[in-house]
């Protein structure tokens, strides 16, 4: 996987209904731009509620316009899902079993450090990011100063938003 032509997403886990027609816009206009305009051709999602597992569905249906680009999930750790509600686990079966590519970060199931250890990966195989962060003192907002320092493109669709 080339890091120039890698995006991954960060974003929050719970995000108002009042907006999430406008995140899936910016999302789909972001993700396309990165197409076009950088050939960019994978795009990593962490999996998690919220933000993460919109961005895997956006990719996938993007993939029916420009079917050469691949979703990669990189899963923190064994049962990610299991406490999640029974539809939040038909997303993330759906979201997985249309993925292109699965990593797991770990081979056990949740530690203190699984969710850190995959945001680094995602940073480190990436150069570009797509997010949306709102409160900076989260594990998003985390992420996105990683990025920063490690020289990654952020583009923080919040931004567009609020």
């Amino acid at each position: 996987m080339e890091k120039l032509r890698t995006c991954f997403f960060t974003g929050h886990r719970k995000i108002a209904d009042s907006i999430l027609d406008e995140i899936k816009i910016k999302l789909t206009e972001n993700i396309e731009k990165l197409i076009i305009d950088y050939d960019v051709n994978n795009f990593i999602s962490g999996g998690a509620l919220g933000f993460d597992i919109i961005s895997a569905e956006i990719v996938c249906e993007m993939k029916k316009k420009y079917p050469h680009i691949k979703l990669i999930i990189y899963v923190p750790c064994y049962g990610q899902s299991k406490k999640w509600t029974s539809y939040q686990k038909y997303r993330y079966r759906m979201m997985m079993s249309n993925a292109d590519e699965i990593v797991y970060i770990t081979d056990k199931e949740y530690t203190d450090n699984c969710m850190k250890m995959r945001n680094m990966k995602m940073v480190e195989d990436s150069f570009f990011c797509i997010a949306f962060c709102i409160l900076s003192k989260t594990g998003t907002g985390q992420t996105i100063r990683l990025a920063e320092a490690h020289g990654n493109r952020i583009i923080n669709i919040a931004d567009d938003i609020y």
